[in-house]
Parts: structure tokens; C-alpha cells; sequence
């Protein structure tokens, strides 16, 4: 080859290395190109995941293996006979797994177990912290000290029991038989990954009827405030009990979350934890989502946030090879659900008689139809989704044609409410509105004893009297005031030789005629010795017979010996874990048995009006649970004019007893006060159908102590509970050291 070629051929060679290199350099222009205008896809794509809306691989990612491991085990190996005692940050670190025996415990009986066992391992881990020369170490604390390795006192500190669910799973598979094939339909609808239907799984077991005490509901456990933005969540409906409207609501939930998030397990970590949290540890710690498990802080990012992916990819993993880790499944064949929309209001019964459907049918079929619509006190609203066997679908819209016009209606029935005043008896109330004590009870979830407390708000059901205004308090005759306490309970009492009414109505604190009307005497002189009659129990603390031990636990006792000699006063005991002085209004609430616990929290304020305004504008307190756009909804005004007239910014936001002013030119503050109350009857409703307080505690305040980590993390009761136990304080300025009552709540046992 001569001179000329070589030149050329090496000139070429020049220039293509300077090509290839101008074209590396372009190609590393666009990726930091697209990092400054598309940060969300540059931090996916950097950390070597494309994640797509409707395409994504879920692979255990490095780092969250003993996570996934865990669970796995949780749902496929550990039956709720089981739990699982291990470090609460570690999964790795399983201390024991306890058999809690072949019959079902009760849930006081499973933790008072499991705490025996977590005492244990504490009192091991700081033993062994204090031990210098560890070569020593024999038996369980050599187990202990190898397993844990280091920082055994923060260890100690770290123990947590988590129940099996391998039976709860497998029935959740069988359950999901109903629903499955639909919800995998409405996400293909939405441009979805299949797998995200395996949610209820990790969320409720497929139980329609899930309820948690932070008041979620249904199989995917939306929140009240969450599922209102997208489903309809009222008083006498609510969405979030409808398995396949709900699924509509999580999969636009998903979708947002991932939208603003660009990362599939932050979207449904999000899910739990809250899409603004999500972004704010993304925005710290970017995209990769074990380092955000491991670095991001928060008091809301606790142990379920944290596993949440863990349990989904576990669950999934469980789902996909179910007839490996649980054969011989029965799985239960799709339903088969027609519906179509009503055109007007209409009573339960009225679709019963023209539908020739059951009460329970219809409830079956519309699990969103709340208590007040099946019981008759609503109505079916108008423009309800009605759903019953297709079979019969073109049935019932043929019948619904034949219903008569006068009983078809344009508007919802009205809530009918009154506020107790000092002296009230649920007899008193049941005969001035002509109800029964029954009816009052059944409505208001009241229990045997009849109680009833100042300030609580009762829904009366129908009766001839119903004509107060819901925002008007009932005034009080003086004929109607009683001397007896109205916290005062009905008890059991055996008339004595020589005793008669009046001597006995002394005795208990009350009158003669109170005592003929709640026994229902005809002749109140004929009484005999060993007679048993109703009479009111004594509520106030004896000045003299009281009792107040002081122990090396801290142990309240209050004797009521005074009400029945052969009572045990170790029944009202009352755990106080300070011994700084406590007011006698906290103990008053405090020594209450669990029978006896209030059940339906005190009226909120009512709206009040300036006694020279003729503007229209009232003056409202907030209350837990409620927001602007509550108000916005219950004053037909928007949340802007609501901002407008109370000066709040963009950002800013209300808290609990904040005064807010509400214009009610377009409602009367009656109908305000009303869809008010059933907004928080709903609420308790809920709750208590779920829920039973099992004791009181008495408690201080600790340094540092958050009043939302003591409702949340420390005894996962809603505020609104915690407030009306402490109804004289306010909550949100507890200092270190005050006393306060806190409910014990525990699940119903819904099977017994």
C-alpha cells in the first residue's frame, strides 16, 4: 500500500473516532437534558428501573429481602395460632414463635400472653448489655446474644408480635373468587398493572365488612377523608363497603400516585403512608425505595408504612403459587351483579314490596347502603346505583314502573337530634318525643344500664313529637327536672323489711315517682320484703366511704360499698401509672365500669350568631374529623368563599377548636347542624360496631409525647374518642406530667 492510501486510510480513522465521540457527547447532553427537565423519569432511569403506568416488573429489590422473606412466612406458614415475636426494625431477627393454644383466645388473653413472652426477651437483651464478658453466655442468652449480635439495650426496646395469617390468607383467596376477575377488568380499564389487584390481600383479607380503628373501610381500607375524593361516603351511603364501586376508587387512587410519583413502589407505598409523605421522602432521598425505607424519618412512617411494598411483593408472591403453599382451595364462583340508577327517593320498604327482595337481599347486594337506609330512617337516595342478581335486573326496572307516585319523593328524609340537658332520663326523653326506650336505645347504641351524660346528642327515631328543628336545643320544664344524677345507671335492688318508696328513693338519691315510672308500679305501696326493683345507681364518689390506695403499681380502688354491699371493688379499678394529684372530674369519668362507658361522644358547639348581625354570618367550632370542605359541602359554599371570609391563604389550614365563620345564605344553620351530626354519627356507628372499650387508664403526659403518636401509635384510638374521656381539657395543650384517661379499645368479636 503506498504513502497516499495510508494517509487517507488513517485520516479516516481520525475522523471517525471524532464522530463517534461527537456522538457520545450528544447522547450525554440529552440524559443531563432530560434530568433537568424530567427529574422524575432521570431518577428512574439512572437507578436502572423504567417504570411504566402499565408495565412493570415487581422484583424484590436489593436490600428488602428479609422484609419480603418475613411476610411471606406471615401469610404462608404462621396460622393466627401463632405469632411471630420479633425486632421490630430487623425482620431477620425472630426471638420465638408462639403457639397460643388450639381454642381461639380473646384479644386481652392473646396480648397478656404475648407480653409474658416480650418481658422475657427484655429483660434477656438488657442482661446480656450489661454483662462485659460475653464468651460466658450459655443457653437462651447465648441464642439471644448471637442472634442480635450488638446494641442489645436498643433491642430490647425493639420487640414487637406479629399474629400469623395463613388461615385469614387462604380465605382471603377463596373470597377473592367474587371480585377477582372484575377488579383485574376495571384496572385493564384504567391502564394498570394486573398485579396491583393482589391490594385487599395485604389490606383486609377480602372481608367486605373490614373496619380498622383509624376508621378505614371495606377491602381496600380507604380513610373517610380519602375515599370522599372519590366515591360517595355519607350517612346513609357509603361507597367504601362496595367491593367493585371501591376498586374504582383505588385504582384512580394508584393512578394519581403514580402520576406524581413516577415509581411503583413509592405509588403504592404511598398508598398506606399518603401521597404527600411519599413525595417529600422522594424529594430527600429520591427514587430508590430501599434507601427511602432505611433514611426517611417521619412520626407517620412507622413499621406498617415502612413494610407495606414488603407485604405487597409477599402477598403477590403467595397469590401467584397459592395452589402451592395452600392446595384443595375452594374458590368462590364471580358474582353475577346487575344495577341501574334510581330516579328518585324511595323507602326500603317500597323496594322490598316491588322488587321481591329481602331486606337482607338487598343489603347483600348493596353493601353500601348504611344502617339508617336498610332500618327505614332514610331513604334510597336519588341517583343510587341499585344492585341485584342480573337475573332479575330487567325484572325489577319493569317493576319499578308500576311503583305508585306517591311514594316515590324528591328529597331524603330528615335526621331528627336532641342534645341532653342536666336532669334528663332516657324515659323522660322517650315519652316527650313519643318514642320507647327501645327505640332510643336501638338508635343510639345505649347499653342495658340506660345511660345517658349531659351534652350527648341522641337521634330520636319516629315518633309523634318529632317537630324540634335539629339546630334548636329542646328547652326543659321544671316538671321534667329530676334530682338524680344523669349519668345514673339502673341496678338491681332487694326491698328490705319496713322499707317503702320514699325511704328508698332517699336512699338512692332520686324520687318517688321516678321510681314508680321506670319499675312501672300500678299500686307503689304494694311492696314486699324480697322484692326486686330497678333503681338508680349512685355515681358520685362517697365523702366519707372513699377509698384511695396508693400502691407500689399505682393501683386506684374506689369503694362502692355504698350501692351494694356485696360489690367487689376490684371490679372498678382503674391503672394509674403516676402519682401526681388527679382531678376529681378525671376520676369521675375514670372509675366508670366497662359496662357503663359512654358511648356516643358530646355535642359538638352549635353555630352561634353576633346579637346585632343581621348578615347571615354564624360562628362554628371546629371539631375533629371535620375539614373546609365539610363546611364548603354542608353550607353549599366553596371552599375559596369559606377561605375568603375567614382570611385563610392557600396553605393554611384549621385545627380543632379554631372559630371559623360560615355565611348560611344558602342553608339554615338547622340543616347545617344536621348533616353535621350525621357526619360524626356516622363515624361512631362505625367505630362501636367494631370496637368495644374493654378499661380506662389513667396516664401523664411524657416529655416529648405527641398527643397524635399517644391516639396513634401508642393505643390506635381515633382523637375524637380520647377528647370526649377528657372532656374538661383541652388536648391539644396537654403538659408534661397531666394526667389524662385513655381508652382501652379492643375488636368485637364478631363470631361469638
Amino acid at each position: 500500500m503506498d504513502a497516499k492510501n495510508i494517509l487517507q486510510n488513517r485520516s479516516f480513522r481520525i475522523e471517525s473516532r471524532q464522530l463517534l465521540k461527537s456522538i457520545r457527547i450528544l447522547i450525554v447532553s440529552l440524559v443531563f437534558l432530560s434530568v433537568a427537565w424530567f427529574p422524575g423519569n432521570a431518577r428512574a432511569s439512572l437507578s436502572h428501573e423504567v417504570h411504566t403506568l402499565n408495565e412493570y416488573h415487581f422484583t424484590t429489590p436489593p436490600g428488602l429481602q428479609s422484609k419480603v422473606e418475613f411476610w411471606k412466612k406471615i401469610y404462608s406458614e404462621y396460622s393466627t395460632k401463632h405469632a411471630v415475636v420479633h425486632d421490630i426494625n430487623n425482620l431477620d431477627i425472630v426471638y420465638e414463635v408462639v403457639y397460643l393454644g388450639g381454642k381461639p383466645l380473646s384479644r386481652r388473653a392473646r396480648e397478656h400472653k404475648l407480653e409474658k413472652v416480650k418481658a422475657k426477651y427484655r429483660s434477656i437483651l438488657r442482661k446480656i448489655a450489661k454483662i462485659k464478658n460475653k464468651a460466658g453466655l450459655k443457653g437462651e442468652e447465648e441464642r439471644v446474644f448471637k442472634l442480635v449480635k450488638n446494641d442489645f439495650y436498643k433491642a430490647s426496646r425493639n420487640i414487637r408480635a406479629q399474629l400469623g395469617q395463613k388461615d385469614r390468607f387462604r380465605e382471603g383467596i377463596e373470597r377473592s373468587g367474587l371480585y377477582i376477575k372484575e377488579i383485574k377488568r376495571i384496572f385493564k380499564e384504567y391502564n394498570l398493572p394486573d398485579e396491583l389487584s393482589v391490594l385487599p390481600h395485604v389490606e383486609s383479607s377480602f372481608q367486605i365488612g373490614a373496619y380498622s380503628s383509624a376508621g378505614a373501610a371495606g377491602i381496600w381500607q380507604f380513610t373517610r377523608g380519602t375515599g370522599r375524593l372519590f366515591m360517595r361516603v355519607g350517612y346513609d351511603v357509603d361507597e367504601r363497603r362496595d367491593p367493585i364501586l371501591a376498586t374504582h376508587g383505588a385504582a384512580k387512587l394508584l393512578k394519581k400516585n403514580f402520576e406524581t410519583v413516577r415509581s411503583w413502589p413509592l405509588a403504592i407505598t404511598a398508598y398506606n403512608h399518603g401521597l404527600q409523605g411519599m413525595k417529600r421522602a422522594q424529594k430527600r432521598f429520591g427514587s430508590d425505595f430501599v434507601n427511602v425505607v432505611n433514611k426517611y424519618k417521619s412520626r407517620t412512617f412507622g413499621f406498617a408504612s415502612q413494610n407495606f411494598y414488603a407485604e405487597f411483593l409477599a402477598a403477590l408472591h403467595v397469590v401467584k403459587n397459592q395452589n402451592k403453599y395452600f392446595p384443595n382451595l375452594t374458590i368462590k364462583k364471580p358474582i353475577s351483579i346487575a344495577s341501574f340508577k334510581l330516579p328518585d327517593y324511595i323507602n326500603m320498604r317500597t323496594a322490598m314490596d316491588h322488587f321481591d327482595m329481602s331486606r337482607e337481599e338487598i343489603a347483600e347486594a348493596n353493601p353500601s347502603l348504611r344502617r339508617p337506609v336498610l332500618n327505614g330512617e332514610k331513604r334510597i337516595p336519588k341517583g343510587f346505583v341499585f344492585q341485584a342478581p342480573a337475573g332479575k335486573m330487567n325484572y325489577i326496572v319493569a317493576r319499578y314502573g308500576h311503583i305508585p307516585q306517591k311514594v316515590k319523593y324528591g328529597s331524603q328524609l330528615r335526621t331528627k337530634w336532641y342534645t341532653v340537658q342536666r336532669g334528663d332520663t332516657l324515659s323522660g326523653v322517650a315519652l316527650r318525643f313519643g318514642t320507647t326506650i327501645n327505640s332510643l336505645k336501638g338508635f343510639n347504641n345505649i347499653g342495658r344500664r340506660n345511660r345517658i351524660y349531659a351534652g350527648q346528642v341522641l337521634q330520636l327515631p319516629k315518633g309523634k313529637s318529632q317537630h324540634q328543628p335539629a339546630f334548636q336545643l329542646a328547652k326543659l320544664d321544671s316538671s321534667d327536672v329530676r334530682t338524680e344524677n344523669v349519668h345514673a345507671e339502673l341496678v338491681s335492688y332487694q326491698v328490705r323489711r319496713h322499707d317503702n318508696l320514699s325511704k328508698i328513693a332517699k336512699r338512692f338519691d332520686t324520687d318517688v315517682n321516678h321510681l314508680t315510672r321506670i319499675n312501672r308500679f300500678r299500686n307503689p305501696d304494694a311492696l314486699y320484703p324480697g322484692q326486686k326493683i330497678k333503681v338508680p345507681s349512685q355515681e358520685e364518689i362517697p365523702g366519707d366511704s372513699s377509698k384511695t390506695v396508693v400502691s407500689k403499681n399505682f393501683k386506684l380502688t374506689v369503694d362502692r360499698s355504698n350501692i351494694e354491699k356485696s360489690s367487689k371493688t376490684t371490679k372498678n379499678s382503674v391503672t394509674v401509672k403516676t402519682e401526681k394529684a388527679v382531678s376529681s372530674s378525671t376520676l369521675k369519668v375514670a372509675r366508670k365500669t366497662t359496662e357503663g362507658i359512654n358511648r356516643n361522644r358530646p355535642a359538638f358547639k352549635p353555630v352561634s350568631f353576633s346579637q346585632n348581625s343581621n348578615s347571615g354570618i354564624g360562628t362554628i367550632t371546629v371539631d375533629f374529623d371535620e375539614t373546609l370542605s365539610h363546611y364548603a359541602e354542608w353550607s353549599l359554599l366553596s371552599v375559596r368563599e369559606l377561605r375568603r371570609i375567614n382570611r385563610i391563604g392557600k396553605r393554611g389550614d384549621i385545627s380543632v377548636n379554631d372559630k371559623l365563620r360560615v355565611n348560611f345564605a344558602k342553608t339554615l344553620p338547622d340543616t347545617f347542624d344536621e348533616k353535621r351530626q350525621e357526619y360524626h354519627k356516622a363515624i361512631q356507628e362505625d367505630f362501636f360496631n367494631n370496637y368495644e372499650i374493654s378499661k380506662l387508664t389513667i396516664r401523664t403526659v411524657e416529655k416529648g409525647e405527641t398527643l397524635w403518636e399517644m391516639s396513634n401509635e401508642n393505643y390506635a384510638i381515633p382523637l375524637w374518642l380520647l377528647s370526649s374521656y377528657n372532656s374538661e381539657k383541652d388536648i391539644r395543650s396537654l403538659s408534661v406530667g397531666e394526667p389524662i384517661v385513655i381508652p382501652v379499645i379492643i375488636p368485637k368479636d364478631k363470631d361469638a
